[in-house]
């Protein structure tokens, strides 16, 4: 598939997906729909949580002892798409992306949802999500990919979504286990997670799209090499899942079969 069919179908899917866009309002009409929806079914989890020891723990660099799973999957849950927020609006603030493209205009889009539906899941448990700056090395990484030219930053890109994939699955599915006791409150951090894997995945797929079969290996070179380290960035997710489980479900993520059908997630949405 060529770089401009791939282009063209992705596009049209999220057209049909998210619908139109408002850049300065940063929505998304679907996306506000489907937001709306939530809030009229607003779930309120029946646990209450330190908000004071949240809060105290997001500041911190890493959090402190004795905090039981909950409240670090919370944390994590809290500090999960700092990196992609904050380089969307680097990218915004540095001019990268152009409003007259819309694609690119509804990827960038879709990030600003990825924090709000973060909020919705902080929200069942009456917890605030505050913005904190990503840690050191992963500023580093937004910072290369936003001085480069695009051509040389998308291999680096594509690694960085499939990192993203594989934190938001880990995240999901832990937060499903350790709050199975209310199936809600469980089922709506399914919904709310998927709606952001649904994306990143997506991302994931176009990129690889568009990229030749070196720029494809360099992806994957990048996430073997960047991808634990990115994830280790977020210490709670190292608290939930120790260095060698944490390490081996990054090893397992992006396979052989996973990358095969990542590389033909586009073909798939055209259908």
């Amino acid at each position: 598939m060529t770089g401009a069919s791939a282009t063209d179908g992705y596009l049209a899917f999220l057209i049909a997906r998210d619908g139109e866009p408002d850049v300065l309002r940063h929505t998304l009409s679907r996306r506000e729909a489907f937001l709306d929806r939530l809030t009229r079914d607003a779930l309120r989890s029946r646990l209450r949580f330190d908000r004071d020891a949240f809060a105290r723990n997001l500041a911190r660099r890493r959090p402190e002892r004795g905090l039981d799973e909950r409240m670090l999957w919370l944390l994590a849950t809290a500090r999960a798409n700092q990196a992609e927020r904050f380089g969307v609006g680097l990218g915004e603030l540095y001019g990268r992306v152009d409003p007259d493209d819309p694609l690119r205009v509804r990827i960038g889009l879709q990030e600003h949802y990825h924090t709000r539906l973060l909020a919705d899941v902080l929200g069942m448990f009456d917890l605030p999500v505050r913005m904190h700056p990503p840690p050191v090395m992963a500023r580093a990484v937004i910072w290369v990919l936003v001085g480069i030219p695009e051509r040389w930053s998308q291999p680096l890109a594509g690694a960085a979504e499939m990192v993203g994939c594989v934190i938001f699955r880990l995240l999901r599915d832990r937060g499903i286990a350790l709050f199975a006791d209310e199936p809600d409150v469980a089922g709506r951090i399914r919904l709310l997670y998927d709606e952001i894997l649904a994306d990143e995945i997506g991302h994931v797929g176009y990129i690889a799209s568009v990229l030749g079969p070196a720029g494809r290996s360099m992806m994957r070179r990048l996430f073997r090499l960047l991808g634990v380290r990115l994830a280790r960035q977020l210490p709670e997710l190292v608290a939930l899942y120790g260095r060698a489980a944490l390490a081996g479900a990054f090893a397992a993520e992006f396979g052989s079969t996973r990358w095969r059908r990542s590389c033909r997630v586009e073909r798939t949405l055209r259908r």
